[in-house]
């Protein structure tokens, strides 16, 4: 069998003297490697724009079909239950709260009360004490 020696395989000697060839020869390789990968990352970049494009067209003709056929098609019996039970349920839970407003406007009263009161008392105090240290002096 013979084999064919493959030409882009460069035999050369460990330690030769000729280093700043050798250096050259790599830098080249490095330029042409470069250049190849940024001929694909451009071409991914392209890629990834057309893809990320479509992909949004796509959605928005989903987005846009669900939101006419929601508007389109009949509501089901169990969604027109459903929107009669909740809407009963705010119902409920409004009455509630105007009673729990009643409430609370029959304590903010009473508290407001209490804390005129207090004040007033401690108004009263207040005249007693200086009253007595104006006596003493």
């Amino acid at each position: 069998m013979s084999s064919s020696i493959d030409s882009s395989v460069k035999i050369t000697k460990p330690f030769s003297s000729d280093t700043d060839k050798d250096k050259q020869d790599l830098l080249l390789d490095a330029d042409l490697y470069k250049d190849k990968l940024e001929l694909q990352w451009s071409g991914l970049k392209t890629d990834a724009t057309e893809y990320g494009k479509k992909a949004l067209i796509i959605g928005g003709v989903v987005a846009a079909t669900y939101v006419v056929m929601n508007a389109v098609l009949p509501k089901s019996k169990k969604e027109k239950r459903a929107e009669r039970e909740e809407a009963a349920e705010t119902q409920a839970f409004k009455a509630g709260e105007e009673k729990q407003k009643s409430k609370f406007a029959v304590g903010a009263a009473v508290q407001s009360l209490a804390w005129t009161l207090a004040v007033g008392w401690a108004r009263q105090k207040l005249k007693n004490i200086i009253a007595d240290e104006r006596k003493t002096e």
